[in-house]
């Protein structure tokens, strides 16, 4: 059984809203959708970043821990945000991730690079480089740390509607404790987790 942890992730507008709608996720043999109930979002400790979280967690504990159907080569995921700023129709963009498997597949795999172990074989990321959507065309002037391929296509008023992006899943020895890795396993036919949606954002 092979498990990935991962975190949506989006970077709203200095002054605007961002809101998960779903998730899907597509392999070799499998393909399905998670819907927005199935997430709480919750800001990251910088506040402009919010994280998309499996509803039953809290505190601490980051993203979702989700069972592949099968073994798998190629894993895509797709997360659809709805955006919202002052002065304009609420949009939707998407974020596209080719995740770069290992091989062979682990049982657990993570995007967090903060928990990736210092040993050979380990993508060479400084932790806190993450995958991340980001929607204003402004937070594009900060400085890129390192990363893989990105391809970003933008509207006529120069928001990104889609980015493609490539980005490893490192092994985790499943010896260690996490204190952001959820200890639940969301399975893909689970769908009926309730969950307040909520909206964050910036006074308008």
């Amino acid at each position: 059984m092979c498990t990935i942890h991962i975190t949506p992730r989006c970077r709203r507008p200095a002054r605007g809203q961002v809101f998960l709608k779903k998730l899907e996720v597509k392999g070799d043999s499998f393909s399905f959708t998670l819907p927005s109930r199935v997430f709480r979002l919750h800001p990251a400790p910088n506040p402009r970043v919010i994280y998309a979280s499996d509803a039953r967690t809290q505190g601490k504990v980051t993203g979702m821990r989700l069972l592949l159907p099968s073994s798998t080569d190629e894993l895509i995921t797709t997360a659809i945000w709805q955006v919202s700023v002052p002065d304009e129709a609420p949009f939707d963009v998407q974020h596209v991730i080719q995740w770069i498997l290992p091989s062979p597949l682990a049982s657990l795999m993570s995007d967090d690079t903060w928990l990736w172990p210092s040993v050979p074989g380990t993508p060479a990321l400084s932790a806190g480089d993450w995958p991340v959507m980001d929607t204003d065309p402004s937070t594009l002037r900060r400085v890129r740390r390192r990363s893989f391929s990105i391809i970003d296509n933008r509207n006529r008023k120069g928001y990104i509607t889609r980015r493609f992006q490539c980005f490893p899943l490192a092994p985790l020895p499943e010896n260690r404790k996490y204190d952001s890795l959820p200890d639940l396993v969301l399975h893909p036919e689970q769908e009926t987790i309730k969950c307040k949606e909520k909206h964050y954002s910036q006074p308008l």
